[in-house]
């Protein structure tokens, strides 16, 4: 109900159990009934909590809160990013003072021509304008502000979608043999392709996290990762299983694979400079980067027919967005719906 203190309105709503109250900051009667049925319909939305906009922390402010946050809930390299594009975004003078819900599409254009200005690559603008998304949709969650405006990322941005041969794979894994054989890194080379690991994963793999069927591994759990979508279960392929077999023989800690003495786990380095040096020698693209492994994974996977429900779970996509991609829909197969689709129109599959 509306209740008038001194000149001013207030509304008064008990709402399952709670009683609301706040200011409707008119001294119109007919205004204040106008704002009461805003309130309340809020009220019925689930929008109560949400701060006035007057009170929204600017982006500057929004960080000593934003970050402790992201460290806890992300992993060491993804929170680094974060904070480093933070510190990018907080550059523009305009963006770092600015309360939450006042950055809009006008204030994200002059952002971007501020950076095209310093003659950075579309891809660095990218980064930051995820990193400014990112931070909107988590003031909206938490109520702070009521909608995030649409970023639209810039384009010309070179996405690395190299797909590995079995050929290179197998010619690989045989010059990293023959010229590092003290390494791991031939057994790794192999497992990432068949199993979509990031690398960082691979390399904080435990052995708690395996499960052996007759004395083989056949599956691992990973438990921690870049989201909370990496937390899954793979099964292994028969190569996979060997390789981290052969890779489980030499290590002398809790880790799968292994530095030189199997006394410590590999760090994410060293795989990566490795596989720069396989590539030189084998003369492939510099498209070809150690993360090929993972798209080369998930694009076997859609080949193969596997959904894009099925690719995210197996390759831990934060979203069935990026799952979709590696799905692809052939001739064949949209011929194979239609014949199954047939024999259900005709009068001997009826009941």
């Amino acid at each position: 109900m509306l209740i008038k203190r001194g000149k001013v309105w207030h509304s008064r709503i008990m709402f399952d159990g709670t009683l609301h109250q706040k200011s409707l900051r008119t001294r119109n009667q007919a205004t204040a009934v106008k704002l009461e049925a805003v309130f309340r319909t809020g009220l019925i939305k689930g929008e109560f909590g949400i701060i006035e906009a007057r009170s929204a922390p600017t982006l500057t402010q929004f960080e000593t809160r934003l970050l402790p946050h992201l460290e806890l809930n992300t992993a060491p390299r993804t929170y680094g990013f974060y904070k480093q594009n933070l510190a990018v975004l907080k550059k523009f003078a305009p963006l770092a003072s600015a309360r939450l819900h006042k950055i809009d599409a006008p204030m994200i254009e002059r952002f971007i021509q501020y950076r095209m200005e310093d003659k950075v690559t579309p891809v660095t603008v990218n980064h930051s304008l995820r990193t400014l998304r990112r931070i909107l949709h988590i003031a909206r969650d938490w109520r702070l502000i009521r909608e995030v405006p649409k970023i639209k990322l810039l384009p010309g941005e070179h996405e690395r979608d190299y797909v590995l041969s079995d050929d290179t794979v197998n010619n690989g894994t045989d010059y990293l043999r023959s010229t590092y054989p003290t390494s791991r890194m031939h057994l790794m080379f192999p497992f990432l392709v068949d199993t979509g690991l990031r690398i960082t994963e691979a390399c904080g793999l435990q052995k708690e996290h395996i499960t052996f069927k007759d004395e083989l591994p056949c599956s691992i759990r990973i438990v921690k990762g870049k989201s909370k979508f990496a937390k899954r279960e793979i099964p292994l392929t028969e190569r996979a299983s060997l390789t981290l077999a052969g890779s489980l023989v030499h290590s002398r800690c809790a880790f799968a694979f292994t530095s030189k003495g199997g006394r410590r786990p590999l760090t994410r380095h060293y795989p990566s400079e490795l596989f720069r040096t396989m590539r030189k020698a084998l003369g492939l693209p510099s498209d070809c980067v150690l993360h090929s492994t993972r798209h080369t994974f998930c694009t076997r996977l859609g080949n193969a027919g596997a959904d894009a429900f099925t690719i995210q779970r197996l390759a831990g996509h934060s979203s069935i967005t990026i799952s979709q991609r590696y799905v692809h829909s052939d001739r064949a197969a949209k011929e194979a719906a239609i014949g199954m689709l047939d024999l259900l129109n005709r009068p001997s599959a009826k009941v």
